[in-house]
């Protein structure tokens, strides 16, 4: 019965002491940052320090905190019980974090710029960076990230740059291009700049096999321009070839930089350049209409908003053409003079952008087109029809009716010929009567005699 109740004891204890134990490391005391870490006013520096954990009583007015070069292996949501509203940037690099809690950001919301490279992080979830709504700096770079949530980045609405190289992703993260991206149309005003901050997204040196050619190539240059893939376990394809032959073409820095490290993989060959694929040659943009349609020539630059100005071909009159919203150019009713090279010139205070863009009307209109098309291949038809049926007319025998009107249809191989017709013919007009009256039958060979008989052999009878 002692032994009894000593296991009972045991039990009680085993199953207590954890729960207090972590009662107690959630409400640990914070520690002296002042032991342990450098001050200069409003920054605070606790790098290589050897931390295991970030637990400290942080003053309120902390606006850069340096906890890099660590052992830190999780953040909690307990690593800051102070309210960090003036905090607006945080290094935690170079530690050994493996995990992040959902609320590990609620005290820091008005961060900037955050540092989570170097580390150990294998996943993004969908609530950890929900706070963080005015970051516009996310530095996830070297890490052991497989998995992206889809909507991990969706809240961030202020950020501007995300580094996510160096790491295990195999899927390309377009939603974070396509929440940011904006919608460019002649017919509808441009947002502010403020809007769509976003400007760089690194997702070089990973495991993507696929792009989302389509969706990249509906974006605009600005963006484009910021945009690295490089370095990835592409597979080849033309298409592949034609989009980084563009952005090159285009002098967009994000594969002009690092041309030689566009590479891509197909069956029997690794790291291939896809600049080297044997694919058509990539030229300047063409645009191609018909007489009477309207068409809109896109001032598509490498930075979001430049002051642009459009040259036309000297044989054109610019009564045909109109400026919308700073951008494109409608030109039309189309007619052929207006073929020829335009020219966007787009400058600001750090870049200047030159567009050419040729365009080529053709002679005629486009329904116009297809009725002529039809038109000659019905001509064509009639022309062969009429063609067979003269020659059916010339070379064709007609049958002669065997059933001719007051006839015999009684007759014998012996009279169906020339000779037996021409033999068997009376001798006198008379001798036929009315039975020959109404037949008249002219030989090349027979002769009309004075007295109205024919003589076969054409001599008087």
């Amino acid at each position: 019965m002692m032994s009894k109740r000593c296991f009972i004891l045991f039990l009680l204890l085993g199953l207590v002491l954890p729960v207090v134990r972590a009662n107690r490391l959630l409400k640990r005391k914070p520690q002296d940052y002042h032991k342990l870490c450098v001050c200069a006013s409003d920054i605070i520096s606790c790098s290589n320090v050897s931390l295991t954990n970030a637990t400290f009583d942080f003053p309120q007015h902390t606006v850069v905190l340096d906890l890099s070069f660590n052992s830190i292996t999780q953040l909690l949501a307990t690593w800051t019980s102070t309210d960090l509203n003036q905090l607006q940037t945080l290094l935690l690099n170079n530690n050994n974090l493996t995990f992040l809690s959902s609320e590990a950001f609620v005290h820091t919301t008005r961060l900037r710029y955050l540092d989570l490279s170097s580390n150990r992080l294998t996943l993004l979830d969908e609530f950890i960076f929900e706070p963080l709504e005015k970051l516009e700096i996310l530095l996830l770079f070297n890490n052991c990230i497989s998995q992206i949530d889809r909507y991990a980045f969706q809240t961030m609405v202020a950020l501007q740059k995300l580094y996510l190289s160096h790491n295990r992703i195999s899927r390309f993260p377009v939603e974070v291009l396509k929440e940011r991206s904006q919608e460019v149309s002649p017919f509808k005003q441009s947002k502010k700049e403020k809007d769509f901050p976003f400007k760089l997204l690194d997702v070089s040196f990973n495991r993507i096999k696929v792009l989302p050619v389509k969706e990249l190539r509906a974006m605009r240059a600005w963006l484009k321009k910021g945009v690295y893939f490089h370095n990835n376990t592409l597979t080849c394809s033309c298409e592949l070839h034609d989009l980084v032959a563009y952005w090159h073409l285009r002098e967009l820095s994000s594969v002009s930089d690092f041309a030689d490290s566009h590479t891509c993989n197909m069956p029997g060959k690794q790291n291939e350049k896809i600049l080297k694929l044997n694919c058509s040659e990539v030229k300047n943009l063409k645009k191609e209409g018909y007489l009477e349609e309207t068409m809109f020539l896109d001032c598509d630059t490498r930075q979001k908003y430049m002051a642009k100005r459009w040259v036309l071909p000297g044989n054109m009159s610019a009564n045909s053409t109109t400026v919308l919203n700073g951008t494109f150019l409608k030109i039309g009713p189309l007619k052929v003079e207006d073929s020829g090279v335009y020219t966007c010139y787009a400058t600001n205070d750090s870049l200047s952008d030159t567009l050419h863009i040729t365009v080529v009307v053709f002679n005629c209109t486009k329904r116009g087109g297809l009725e002529n098309l039809k038109t000659a291949y019905t001509t064509l038809v009639a022309c062969v029809v009429s063609l067979v049926l003269i020659l059916v007319y010339l070379y064709v025998t007609p049958h002669c009716c065997s059933f001719c009107s007051g006839g015999n249809t009684e007759k014998d191989d012996t009279r169906e010929s020339l000779h037996s017709s021409t033999v068997s013919l009376p001798l006198a007009y008379g001798e036929q009567g009315a039975e020959a009256a109404g037949f008249v039958f002219r030989h090349g060979d027979m002769q009309e005699s004075k007295n109205g008989r024919l003589n076969p052999i054409g001599e008087d009878d």
